[in-house]
């Protein structure tokens, strides 16, 4: 994994890393898809989440109290990446 990271830097792209009391990640543009998407990694448990345009202007059309449920470490945040996200 650090020699992907390596090539990420050599060109030029920047790595932006957050953290707080409960969160950690790292934010960066990946160029790898069919167009520019953000890809997410929790700092604490490795997963990952890539983000198209849609996807991330879509968070702006959330207000404080529909983002909630998903802050709750309940509903995903305790699941281990094995589990399958589609789960009913």
């Amino acid at each position: 994994m650090s020699g992907e990271n390596g090539s990420r830097r050599e060109r030029g792209q920047a790595r932006l890393e957050l953290s707080s009391e409960f969160a950690a990640v790292s934010v960066e543009v990946d160029q790898q898809a069919n167009g520019p998407r953000l890809r997410i990694e929790n700092r604490q448990n490795r997963r990952v989440v890539y983000l198209d345009p849609l996807e991330v202007a879509s968070l702006t059309w959330l207000t404080h109290e529909r983002l909630g449920p998903f802050l709750d470490p309940s509903q995903t945040g305790w699941r281990s990446h094995d589990e399958g996200e589609d789960q009913a």
